[in-house]
């Protein structure tokens, strides 16, 4: 399967996003986040739980960490649509179902596994045009955050996950194609957990230069750190 190429050309609201490398941890992030949604009791947020799912997470540890989330940040509503196994029109009206959706919240886990769900179910195409046309908030955690970049092969970087999400995906992750990522973050791309060695330039400068990433901005996150993107405007917090 190729997943589908996104074009990031067509804007017509201004998108803002909170990139994680391990979701709103702090005070400072989760401020951010209070600025975006200054009433969080009257939100609504599509959870996606598709990364963690295939990342050796239970559902129940992933509906415990939603849960967790919404009563730290006072969410009004949040609703688990999972598009590896809620697709096309159905996804489509279960997305619609919402209401306004002022929140999708990309969660951690396999990164590859929320790429091929994404595009394969259409859901790729609804997050774009939540974030981009409809206002929108995308926050990422570690996958969510490489989801919404450019290319998601900055998981090939530290190799950590499953390319073929428990054996339920066969894809050729090395063809740009079927790795490209949502594209809403400016034309950046996102490496997440870059703590320790994976911290060093050095190191990452050697990655860029290995997998073919020196084409474009590659903005590295340590845990606890984010990149908010306002528009044009991109800020590391």
């Amino acid at each position: 399967l190729l997943c589908s190429m996104v074009d990031a050309t067509t804007a017509s609201v201004t998108p803002r996003l909170i990139l994680t490398s391990n979701g709103l941890t702090s005070s400072a992030l989760r401020h951010e986040f209070s600025r975006f949604i200054p009433e969080p009791q009257k939100s609504t947020v599509w959870y996606i739980p598709t990364a963690p799912l295939r990342d050796g997470w239970s559902e129940r540890m992933t509906r415990q960490q939603m849960a967790q989330i919404k009563k730290e940040l006072n969410l009004g509503k949040i609703e688990w649509i999972d598009p590896e196994y809620v697709t096309g029109e159905t996804l489509r009206q279960a997305v619609q179902q919402l209401g306004r959706v002022d929140v999708v919240y990309a969660e951690m886990g396999n990164t590859y596994n929320i790429c091929h769900h994404l595009h394969k179910s259409g859901g790729a195409e609804l997050v774009r045009e939540l974030v981009m046309s409809k206002g929108a908030v995308y926050v990422g955690a570690s996958a969510g955050s490489i989801m919404a970049g450019r290319t998601i092969q900055m998981a090939f970087w530290k190799d950590w996950d499953d390319r073929t999400c428990e054996g339920t995906v066969s894809c050729d992750w090395t063809n740009p194609a079927t790795a490209q990522g949502l594209n809403i973050a400016g034309g950046r791309s996102i490496f997440p957990h870059a703590n320790g060695q994976y911290a060093q330039k050095e190191w990452q400068e050697m990655q860029a230069r290995r997998h073919g990433h020196t084409d474009h901005e590659v903005v590295p996150l340590a845990d606890g750190e984010g990149l908010v993107i306002v528009g044009d405007v991109a800020r590391r917090v």
